[in-house]
C-alpha cells in the first residue's frame, strides 16, 4: 500500500468512519398490544447495565478510496467523550497514536516524529469524523449502544424480513436514528443514521458479544464486530474485538500524550 492509502486507512482506523451510503429499513407497522411491548421492550434496553469505559485489542480492516489493509490496534474509551487509540506494527510498537477529551485532539504519527493537535471541530478531524457525528456518538456507536438523552418520540416498527424491531426518532440536530433491535438477542444489531436529506451518514452493524476478562460483571459486553459505513467516505471498515480486558473508568492520564521533545507540533484547524 502506497504511503497516502495507509495514512487514509489508518487515520480512519484511529476514528473508525467511513462508508458507502446504506439503505432504509423494510418494516411493517405495529399496533395495540404489540406496539406497546415493543416500546417496553425499547425501555428494558435503556435500563439495563452498559459500560462506560472500554479497554480492548481489535483487529481493523478498511477498504476505503481503493485502498485495503488491515492492522492491530489497542483502543481505549471512556463516556463522555474521551478517546486513546493507538495503531501498532507486528511487533506491537505503536505507529500511530491519538487522544481525545472530546472537545480537542492529538494526533502523534511515530513514523514521522510528528504531531498535530487541535480542536474536534477543526477540519482536520472532520475529514475523519463527519461534523454530524460529535464526540459523544463515539462511545454509543462503537459499543452498540443508544444515547436515551438524544432518543425522544421513539417510534417502533418490525423488520419486514423478520429480524427484529426497528426504532425510529428523530434528534436535536433533525438527525434521523433508525436502531434494529435484534430478535434474538436483546441488544443492538444495527444503527443507521441519515441527514436532513435521507443520506446514510453513518450505517454500523454488530454481531456477537465480548465479555471483559478482569471482570466478574456478565451484564457488561462489547460487540464482537463492528461493521461501518456510510456516505463520509467511500468504502467500509471492520472492527473485530480480539480482546476485552476490562471496562473499567479509568483517570483522565490516560487521555492525556506528552510528545517527545523531538517531535514537531503542528496546530491544525
Amino acid at each position: 500500500m502506497g504511503m497516502g492509502g495507509w495514512r487514509w486507512g489508518a487515520a480512519l482506523c484511529c476514528l473508525v468512519l467511513a462508508g458507502c451510503a446504506g439503505k432504509l429499513p423494510r418494516t411493517v407497522s405495529l399496533g395495540g398490544e404489540e406496539r406497546q411491548q415493543a416500546l417496553e421492550r425499547w425501555q428494558q434496553l435503556q435500563r439495563a447495565q452498559q459500560p462506560a469505559a472500554v479497554d480492548g485489542d481489535f483487529r481493523v480492516r478498511w477498504d476505503v478510496l481503493g485502498s485495503k489493509g488491515g492492522i492491530d490496534a489497542v483502543l481505549q474509551m471512556q463516556k463522555p467523550t474521551q478517546l486513546r487509540f493507538s495503531a501498532n506494527d507486528p511487533l506491537g510498537r505503536p505507529l500511530i497514536l491519538a487522544v481525545s477529551d472530546g472537545s480537542r485532539f492529538t494526533f502523534v504519527d511515530n513514523r514521522e516524529g510528528q504531531v498535530y493537535e487541535g480542536k474536534t471541530d477543526a477540519k482536520f478531524w472532520q475529514r475523519y469524523v463527519p461534523e454530524a457525528v460529535q464526540p459523544a456518538d463515539l462511545f454509543f456507536y462503537l459499543g452498540g449502544q443508544v444515547d436515551g438523552r438524544q432518543a425522544v418520540g421513539v417510534q417502533p416498527a418490525r423488520d419486514e424480513a423478520g429480524q427484529g424491531i426497528w426504532y425510529s426518532w428523530r434528534d436535536n440536530r433533525s438527525l434521523q436514528h433508525h436502531v434494529l433491535l435484534d430478535a434474538q438477542a436483546s441488544r443492538v444489531g444495527r444503527h443507521l443514521l441519515l441527514d436532513r436529506s435521507g443520506a446514510a451518514i453513518l450505517d454500523v452493524r454488530y454481531s456477537g458479544a465480548v465479555q471483559g476478562e478482569r471482570t466478574t460483571n456478565s451484564a457488561l459486553s462489547w460487540p464482537e464486530k463492528i461493521e461501518l459505513s456510510g456516505e463520509a467516505v467511500s468504502g467500509t471498515v471492520e472492527l473485530h474485538t480480539q480482546k476485552i480486558y476490562d471496562f473499567a473508568v479509568r483517570g483522565a492520564a490516560v487521555f492525556h500524550l506528552t510528545p517527545p521533545p523531538s517531535f514537531t507540533v503542528e496546530q491544525v484547524d
